[in-house]
């Protein structure tokens, strides 16, 4: 089981964040540096000037309806250094994210943007930038294998027992179908809370990533169609230490790994794909906590996956 990342980081120091992510995963993130600029934001950096989106204004949510674009300058300056700390390395297998296309349609609406062409235009927009963003990685790092992951936190909006809101389950499928063939490369989707798995699993994306913290009935309800579509070829990729300080109970974490693993292989996953073949990365990404507490996250990370190794 290889160790990875989500994506953001709490550092400010571009060098320092590419540094960390060598020292930390055996499959590194090409990382988002929110608090060394607010371009960085997983929303601004992706969703800034698409389908009536600026970042110009002062808006919470960092993208307001109207307002003109903000700079680019800085968007990817966590990742692009981190490709120069990479190539240094040697590095051959890179990681990357991006924000989906439900995450960002669902932030316009709550920005104001009127449903009308919008799920066509994020769809179009956000396959553009991440087919700039692999080639420049490409171009970067020749050679090096890269995996994309889709980032979705929105999706736990379709958790049994939600109410439904602009979008129904079965939209938001056909719009994610939709995007995944847009995409040139395979990729994966994380959420980092519970969702109907069923509709993630029908898509067959390259890995699914989730948080054991906070598997529910969205888990339970479509255990048989994950492991169906880990039995196709999805790899899983383990969230396994909540992204916050504090201590972590190894015993909970290895208990609620254990249940979940053994439903799927109860529906007929293989435990060679949920063990030697998935990664392991924390629950969600560490912007929110300090680069002190992010080394802990990891370091917990570590122990429990060489735990795990050694049962």
């Amino acid at each position: 089981m290889k160790i990875t990342g989500v994506g953001s980081l709490p550092h400010t120091d571009p060098v320092e964040a590419a540094r960390f992510v060598i020292e930390t995963t055996d499959v590194p993130h090409l990382p988002q540096l929110p608090r060394r600029h607010r371009q960085e934001g997983m929303l601004v950096q992706w969703g800034d000037g698409l389908c009536g989106l600026g970042a110009a204004g002062a808006d919470p949510i960092g993208l307001a309806v109207g307002v003109p674009p903000g700079p680019r300058e800085e968007a990817f300056v966590g990742a692009t250094t981190a490709m120069e700390v990479f190539a240094a390395a040697g590095v051959d297998v890179v990681k990357t994210q991006m924000t989906g296309p439900i995450t960002l349609g669902l932030t316009a609406l709550a920005a104001g943007r009127r449903i009308d062409g919008l799920w066509t235009c994020v769809v179009d927009g956000l396959a553009r930038r991440a087919a700039a963003h692999v080639t420049s990685i490409a171009e970067r790092l020749p050679g090096a294998e890269i995996h994309l992951v889709v980032d979705e936190p929105s999706l736990i909006a379709f958790a049994p027992g939600r109410p439904e809101g602009p979008i129904s389950v079965a939209d938001a499928g056909s719009v994610l179908t939709e995007f995944f063939a847009a995409l040139d490369v395979p990729a994966g989707l994380h959420c980092c809370g519970d969702t109907d798995w069923g509709m993630v699993a029908r898509l067959r994306p390259a890995s699914i990533s989730l948080d054991v913290h906070a598997l529910d009935d969205g888990f339970r309800e479509h255990a048989a169609e994950l492991a169906e579509a880990i039995g196709d070829g999805t790899r899983l990729v383990w969230g396994l230490v909540p992204s916050r300080p504090g201590p972590v109970d190894r015993s909970v974490v290895e208990r609620r790994y254990g249940t979940a693993m053994a439903r799927l292989v109860m529906e007929g996953a293989a435990t060679t794909a949920l063990i030697d073949d998935a990664w392991a990365s924390p629950s969600c990404g560490l912007a929110a906590v300090s680069a002190k507490a992010a080394a802990t996250v990891m370091s917990r990370l570590r122990e429990i996956v060489g735990g795990l190794r050694a049962r």
